[in-house]
């Protein structure tokens, strides 16, 4: 049976790594960048923060440029779930794949059968990720949140659909029981400039006294949330191609689903450890070629550390 892994055997295993990491003195936390003072304020007191200008608009739309290539290729791009199978449960989030004639007739004949699709491996099928994930200011924020530099345990690409399906999964409200304490950094890799553009929903302030709520349900309705939580404090982050968005995710958030256009975004799991899924195992990490991990400094091969060299 799958049990949500226990909070206290998380805060535990939590503590301990934490302990450990502060002593290597590779990964003392970096220097808080001026402009970002307030963006470290607004992450601790309430949940969230969004970095403007991280990235030149040249390099994602490079990178997302490759990410459709990818999908118009689909060789690396995971088989989705077939969401016609829905069940009205908001719980039932294991369906089965779309069957893989129509998937490789190619994204016309399935775009509108499933909520999204996913590339595989994307630190090996987009290496430039990478780079990404060692950004300095991210870095820097992020070790300042957690006191040291912490390590990059998962990485995704994915693309939403603007499709008549309905919402599925992370797309209602849930929390990230995977630590105790985690950040994850979302990087829209197209302008997201209203809720119907997809953007990322947090409830601010969640995270404060989260354990009563941990392993309760794995999906949570809006309404039965807004009696809980003030309606002000859903908040639909909004952000740029280049800003970058960091959230403790141990606390109630959801994707919207798109109403106007698709939505492409890169996201990125930091902590302690390796993220725990059910039964208080590890999940799967992040596999990076060998070479990549070996091309790179101390440092970086550190924060790098717990993904699987291949």
């Amino acid at each position: 049976m799958l049990v949500v892994s226990d909070y206290n055997y998380l805060k535990g295993f939590y503590n301990k790594s934490l302990k450990k990491t502060l002593k290597k003195k590779l990964h003392k936390k970096i220097g808080l960048y001026p402009e970002d003072k307030k963006n470290l304020l607004n992450l601790n007191n309430h949940g969230y923060c969004i970095l403007r200008n991280v990235f030149s608009k040249k390099i994602i739309n490079n990178l997302n440029s490759k990410f459709q290539k990818e999908i118009k290729n689909l060789k690396n791009i995971s088989i989705p779930r077939n969401l016609r199978t829905q069940k009205k449960d908001i719980e039932h989030i294991y369906l089965p794949k779309i069957d893989k004639k129509t998937f490789f007739a190619g994204e016309r004949k399935f775009r509108n059968l499933t909520d999204s699709i996913k590339l595989k491996d994307p630190l090996v099928n987009l290496p430039e990720l990478i780079n990404f994930s060692l950004n300095k200011r991210i870095l820097s924020l992020t070790s300042n949140y957690f006191g040291c530099v912490p390590y990059l345990t998962f990485l995704k690409c994915v693309k939403t659909y603007k499709n008549k399906i309905k919402e599925h999964d992370t797309q209602y409200f849930h929390i990230d029981v995977n630590a105790t304490k985690l950040l994850k950094v979302f990087i829209y890799l197209n302008d997201v400039n209203s809720k119907g553009d997809g953007p990322f929903y947090y409830v601010k302030n969640s995270f404060k006294n989260i354990q009563k709520k941990w392993g309760k349900r794995s999906r949570w309705e809006d309404d039965y949330l807004k009696n809980i939580y003030s309606s002000k404090n859903f908040i639909p982050i909004l952000a740029k191609k280049g800003d970058v968005i960091i959230a403790n995710t141990v606390a109630f958030h959801r994707g919207l689903k798109p109403t106007k256009k698709d939505r492409n975004i890169v996201i990125l799991n930091y902590g302690m450890h390796v993220d725990f899924t059910f039964n208080n195992k590890f999940d799967i990490t992040s596999n990076i070629h060998k070479v990549d991990f070996k091309n790179q400094n101390s440092l970086n091969q550190s924060i790098l550390s717990l993904l699987n060299k291949i």
